[in-house]
């Protein structure tokens, strides 16, 4: 791919939008950093078990501390000026370009989290079944006097035991509450990547980027 690069801006108006549009979310981000407990009350933070349209939105722009603010914020500025601000493109200098790669990163970061979470339940569910399978008794007698309930029963008990390690993790993927905001910011920065190798309207990435 041939790059286009240059110092002049081809779409200053679109490029001034762009550049207002990146602040306007830098300035969401620190505004809800700094009222971020209060927030909390009504807008919790997003988890598997929850899963609520409205934690996921909210979680993008939670952080844990100032240091976690300070560098998303800076990689967002860095990445999200040479994706959506220093390019030739107008469709990229959209600002609906923007919201579209911050938040679709944040939503496709939680969907992750709920995928990989019925994937893990899936797991457990067939080891478990797996377990009850292997103590099943298929004789009518067994069923009459309720053995299999006793020995499913038992085989829970061991595979909850025995593989408690796996138990406590999966109940912790999906209960904890997550901070989304750099699944965000990562999205701009994939953003930068992909342009950087196979944009003809964006430079190719810098040192000082890369490093």
């Amino acid at each position: 791919f041939s790059h286009v690069c240059a110092d002049k801006e081809f779409f200053p108006i679109m490029a001034n939008k762009a550049r207002r549009t990146l602040y306007l979310i830098v300035a969401v981000n620190i505004f809800v950093y700094m009222n971020q407990d209060d927030l909390m009350h009504w807008f919790q933070m997003f988890s598997v078990d929850d899963g609520s349209i409205v934690s996921m939105f909210a979680s993008m722009f939670y952080h844990a501390d100032m240091m976690h603010l300070i560098f998303n914020m800076i990689g967002l500025v860095i990445f999200g000026e040479k994706v959506f601000v220093n390019t030739k493109s107008s469709v990229w200098q959209s600002p609906y370009a923007m919201l579209l790669i911050y938040l679709g990163s944040g939503i496709c970061g939680a969907s992750g989290l709920v995928g990989l979470s019925h994937f893990f339940d899936a797991q457990w569910r067939g080891r478990m079944h797996k377990n009850r399978h292997a103590v099943t008794c298929s004789n009518w007698l067994c069923e009459k006097v309720g053995l299999n309930w006793m020995t499913h029963s038992a085989a829970d008990i061991y595979t909850h035991l025995f593989h408690a390690d796996e138990a406590i993790a999966l109940m912790h993927f999906k209960f904890v509450r997550r901070i989304g905001a750099s699944g965000a910011v990562y999205g701009v920065i994939g953003a930068r990547l992909y342009t950087s190798s196979f944009s003809i309207w964006h430079c190719a990435m810098s040192i000082l980027e890369v490093l």
